[in-house]
């Protein structure tokens, strides 16, 4: 059954249309809406599969509407008196359109194409579904447990599947840790991340590389599978659990921040070039001593980039409140960031993946 709604200024449109769309059958008409601002509510309290809508409203057009509406938008159909409006409306991309007064056989010509769009959407879906099942399935089930240590992650795809991933394993007696990026979202970019994420889990099981050797053998592989197309910016890490000392390689990535009791906080920069983006790089490493009560916190784009609807970037400054409010609890931590990130960002949620590694040392 196709879920619609109706919106137009003038309430007998809506109705004849209505009227037309039940003689025509499969059809639900699960909302109306008289103007722009009824409509956006309308629309995301319903999710209707197609919006019928009104080019020609007053106050804002239908067409500055069906602009403003969030992904995943629901097919329109635009409607209006005047030829010319509907040629000049396929710049934002309808199902369709109708001329008014709207008549039987070209409206049913418009629901069997929908009907054809949405069941492409659907097997779509179907698959980004599966994709997704299996992408997480790569992602640790669970964080390893290092005495005097605690640790937590999370990751939000933009999409069903995600350019971000996080992995963390014990090589003998240190903590392995990596949060890396791939350029782009979706699907590619969620192919690539799987790929590069398994590559560092062979890595890791050569026991003896250092991190400056481990993310040379990464970018080999990473640059012959993808001929430079793509990059990931990362940061791998080996932690020395009896002393704290953390050896790392930042790799393009936006800097981890280490925030000690007091709220200081150091960020370790960039040290090397992103994975895949050059042939045989220098792949420099760097360290930082976690001290008891110190926090790392490493981000993706996602978080550093997050907007608001004025455009305003999330900003980092809010991190080391944040590690205070929630000092004995690094799962809630980096929920917590996770959380603030999707207030900031607001009704736009698929602007790029978020993921989030806490590690603290306790003791």
């Amino acid at each position: 059954m196709m879920r619609v709604v109706l919106v137009d200024d003038e309430a007998p449109a809506r109705a004849r249309l209505a009227a037309l769309l039940a003689e025509a059958g499969g059809v639900t008409v699960v909302g109306d809406a008289e103007n722009a601002d009824d409509a956006r509510a309308v629309i995301a309290r319903v999710s209707p599969d197609v919006v019928f809508l009104d080019i020609e409203m007053p106050a804002e057009r239908g067409t500055e509407l069906a602009a403003s509406l969030p992904e995943p938008r629901p097919f329109v159909v635009f409607a209006t008196a005047y030829e010319r409006f509907a040629v000049d409306a396929f710049q934002y991309d309808p199902a369709d359109y109708l001329l008014k007064p709207v008549n039987r056989q070209r409206l049913a010509q418009t629901l069997d194409r929908l009907r054809v769009k949405l069941a492409a959407r659907r097997d779509t879906e179907r698959e980004w579904t599966a994709a997704a099942r299996a992408q997480a399935h790569l992602l640790p089930r669970s964080l390893p447990e290092v005495p005097g240590y605690a640790m937590a992650a999370r990751t939000l795809p933009a999409r069903a599947v995600g350019g971000d991933f996080y992995d963390a394993t014990l090589v003998e007696d240190r903590l392995a840790f990596v949060l890396g990026d791939v350029a782009g979202k979706g699907m590619a970019a969620g192919l690539i991340a799987s790929s590069v994420q398994a590559r560092w889990q062979a890595a890791m099981r050569q026991r003896d590389l250092t991190a400056a050797e481990m993310m040379t053998a990464l970018n080999r592989d990473v640059l012959a599978s993808t001929e430079g197309s793509r990059y990931a910016t990362l940061v791998h890490a080996l932690l020395d659990p009896p002393t704290g000392a953390v050896r790392y390689v930042n790799a393009g990535h936006p800097a981890p921040l280490v925030v000690d009791r007091d709220g200081a906080v150091v960020p370790l920069e960039v040290t090397a070039p992103a994975v895949g983006l050059l042939d045989a790089p220098a792949f420099a490493d760097a360290a930082h001593v976690l001290a008891p009560g110190d926090t790392l916190v490493v981000v993706s784009d996602g978080v550093t980039e997050a907007r608001d609807t004025a455009g305003i970037d999330w900003d980092l400054a809010h991190i080391p409140a944040l590690v205070t409010r929630h000092a004995g609890d690094c799962e809630a931590l980096a929920e917590a960031i996770v959380a603030a990130v999707r207030d900031h960002r607001g009704t736009d949620q698929t602007q790029d993946d978020v993921t989030v590694f806490v590690l603290r040392r306790t003791a």
